[in-house]
C-alpha cells in the first residue's frame, strides 16, 4: 500500500497533463500512487495518460461533474495514508512530496501541510512571483502566523491554502466530509475552512509548486468567484459556531466582496446589479465609505462611471 495518494482531477488538459504527470513521477519521494480522475474530457487525455508507462498511475474516467466531484472520486479511491492534490496543468518541484511527508510524520497532531507556490505565465513560462509574498496574487501572509491562526487568515484574507500545494491526512475527510459538489469555484476555500475549524495545520514557507496562470475572461471569472465566495462566507455565518471576532471577520470580508463586485459591475455598465451589490455591502457595514461613492457614480450615468477611476485614486488613503 502506498504511503501517499496523489489525486489529479483533469478536464481537457491533454496538452499540459504529460508535463504535470512527469513532475509527479520525478519526485524524490517515490512511495505513492497517482490517481488521474478524468472528468469527462473530450480530447485525447486518455491516450496521453496511457502512453505514460508507470505502474503507479491509475486512470479513472467519469462523466463531467466538476472538479469537486473529481477530487471526491480520487479521495474515495485512495489507499494512501496521506493525500496530495495536483491540478493537471501545474508543476511540482522535485522535493514536494518528500518535505510534506516528513512534516506530517513529525507532527501527528496536524491535519495538513501546505507550502508556498510560484506563479508562472502559461504562454511565456516566466515566473511572475510567489503566491504568499507578492502582492499581485492577493494572499500576502506571514506563514508562521497563518499556521497559528489559520481560521482567522482564511476568513479575513481568503484561501491562502491551495490544493496543489497541500498534503492532507486521509482520515481527516472522514471527519469533515468531502468537497462540496454544488460549488464550481471556491470549493477549496470551503474545504480548508472546515478542516482548520477542527485541526491544526503547518505551513512550509518554500515554493514547492509552480502554478500556471492562464488568460481568462475577467468578467466570467468575477461572476464565478463571487458566487462561490458568497456561498462559503454565508455558510460560515449560518452554520459555524464562530467567536465575535470571527463573525466580524466574515462580515467584513463579505461586505468587501459585495463592494468589489458591485464596483466592477457598475464600471462595466451592469448598473442595476451593481447597485444591488453595493447596497448589500452597506447593509452589512453601513459605515463603509466607498459603496456610497460608487452608488453616486452609478446614478450619474456614463459620466459617473468614467469618474470611477479618478475617485479610486482619491480614495486610496481611505480605509475600508
Amino acid at each position: 500500500m502506498p504511503r501517499v495518494s496523489v489525486v489529479m482531477p483533469t478536464y481537457n488538459r491533454a496538452h499540459f497533463i504529460a508535463e504535470t504527470v512527469q513532475s509527479v513521477l520525478g519526485q524524490t519521494f517515490a512511495d505513492f500512487e497517482l490517481i488521474v480522475v478524468d472528468d469527462g474530457s473530450t480530447d485525447n487525455t486518455k491516450e496521453v495518460i496511457g502512453s505514460l508507462k508507470d505502474p503507479r498511475i491509475r486512470y479513472i474516467y467519469q462523466e463531467n461533474r466538476g472538479v469537486s466531484a473529481a477530487r471526491n472520486t480520487g479521495i474515495r479511491t485512495a489507499s494512501g495514508e496521506y493525500i496530495a492534490f495536483q491540478d493537471s496543468d501545474d508543476i511540482w518541484l522535485p522535493q514536494n512530496l518528500e518535505l510534506k511527508v516528513r512534516r506530517l510524520d513529525a507532527r501527528p497532531d496536524i491535519a495538513l501541510v501546505c507550502s508556498d507556490a510560484y506563479i508562472f505565465n502559461s504562454h511565456t513560462g516566466v515566473t511572475l512571483g510567489r503566491r504568499w509574498h507578492d502582492k499581485p496574487f492577493h494572499y500576502c501572509i506571514d506563514p508562521e502566523k497563518a499556521a497559528r491562526q489559520p481560521l482567522k487568515e482564511l476568513l479575513s484574507r481568503g484561501c491562502f491554502i491551495t490544493p496543489q500545494a497541500t498534503m492532507v491526512r486521509r482520515l481527516v475527510f472522514d471527519d469533515v466530509g468531502y468537497f462540496d459538489e454544488s460549488l464550481r469555484t471556491q470549493e477549496d476555500w470551503d474545504m480548508f475552512v472546515r478542516i482548520v475549524r477542527h485541526f491544526p495545520i503547518e505551513t512550509i514557507d518554500v515554493p514547492l509548486v509552480s502554478i500556471r496562470q492562464h488568460d481568462v475572461s475577467l468578467s466570467a471569472s468575477w461572476d464565478r468567484m463571487y458566487f462561490g465566495a458568497t456561498v462559503v462566507l454565508n455558510k460560515a455565518l449560518k452554520s459555524y459556531s464562530l467567536s465575535n471576532t470571527e463573525l466580524n471577520l466574515v462580515k467584513s470580508r463579505l461586505a468587501r466582496l459585495h463592494l468589489s463586485y458591485g464596483k466592477s459591475l457598475v464600471a462595466n455598465g451592469r448598473i442595476d446589479l451593481g447597485r444591488e451589490k453595493l447596497l448589500a455591502a452597506i447593509k452589512i457595514k453601513p459605515w463603509l465609505i466607498r459603496p456610497y461613492f460608487y452608488l453616486a457614480a452609478s446614478l450619474l450615468g456614463n459620466a459617473g462611471i468614467f469618474r470611477l477611476k479618478s475617485w479610486k485614486k482619491r480614495l486610496k488613503q481611505v480605509h475600508v
